[in-house]
């Protein structure tokens, strides 16, 4: 099944370049919603995920779970309502006195399948991989606010307004990729916009997207901001990360 049907609803071409670009492991945050359950040997095993790439997982597993290299199982992710269950092969197995750390290679048998964990892993490679940028870069800043931008995979980028230079914030933009979520200071109220092209070059000398308020897209835009929000690199501030938490919007 496909997590998101009106977004994130890439090409063979687009997943491809998804693949390359996840190549790295996004580490799995410890109270991620993400749940994973192991077959192996006609047995299932709860484990805790650690990271995730575009080809394969790594979990925590009971250090009984007898699985040797190139062992074939399933994995099984779930997350809320939605659950994916794909074909793997254990790559590798660490032992260890409390968990063993479980290695899978997947191994997806149509595209569908393997398009469907490249949604799930979005959110998780959106928020892991948002990062610190360099405040002399910040071109556009709003009036007598203090702009910090956080980049993060592809043209993901957060954008957080706050007063007296870092103190009380007062509302974010965060992109993700096609797809923007803005706030002001009081919660929960969002916008959720759709970039629809870049357009002309701005007088500072890059280019802006255009947005028109999100559609029959909007409910699976909410769904894909409210998924990266426990995977937020735990580097970034806490007052940002507590900020943006107050306006999770309810399940779908």
């Amino acid at each position: 099944m496909l997590f998101f049907k009106r977004i994130l609803n890439f090409t063979q071409e687009a997943a491809a370049q998804r693949e390359q670009r996840h190549g790295e492991r996004y580490p799995v945050a410890a109270g991620s919603p993400l749940r994973a359950e192991v077959e192996i040997n006609g047995q299932r095993h709860a484990g805790r995920l650690i990271n995730l790439s575009s080809t394969g997982a790594s979990l925590s597993v009971p250090p009984t779970l007898d699985a040797e290299r190139g062992t074939s199982g399933r994995l099984a992710l779930s997350l809320e309502q939605h659950t994916l269950s794909a074909p793997v092969k254990v790559a590798h197995r660490q032992p260890g006195s409390g968990q063993a750390v479980l290695g899978l290679q997947l191994l997806f048998d149509e595209f569908d399948a393997k398009k469907s964990y490249l949604q799930l892993l979005e959110p998780v490679a959106i928020g892991a991989g948002l990062r610190a940028g360099d405040p002399q870069l910040v071109r556009e800043k709003e009036r007598g606010l203090n702009t910090t931008l956080y980049h993060g995979p592809g043209d993901t980028l957060l954008t957080v307004w706050s007063n007296f230079a870092g103190q009380a914030i007062q509302g974010f933009e965060f992109r993700m990729h096609d797809y923007f979520v803005r706030s002001g200071p009081t919660p929960p109220a969002l916008e959720v916009f759709i970039c629809e092209e870049q357009t002309a070059e701005h007088k500072l000398g890059y280019r802006v997207p255009a947005l028109k308020r999100a559609g029959e897209e909007n409910a699976e835009i909410l769904r894909l901001f409210r998924w990266v929000l426990p995977h937020l690199n735990s580097k970034l501030p806490d007052d940002v990360r507590e900020f943006l938490a107050r306006f999770t919007p309810a399940a779908s």
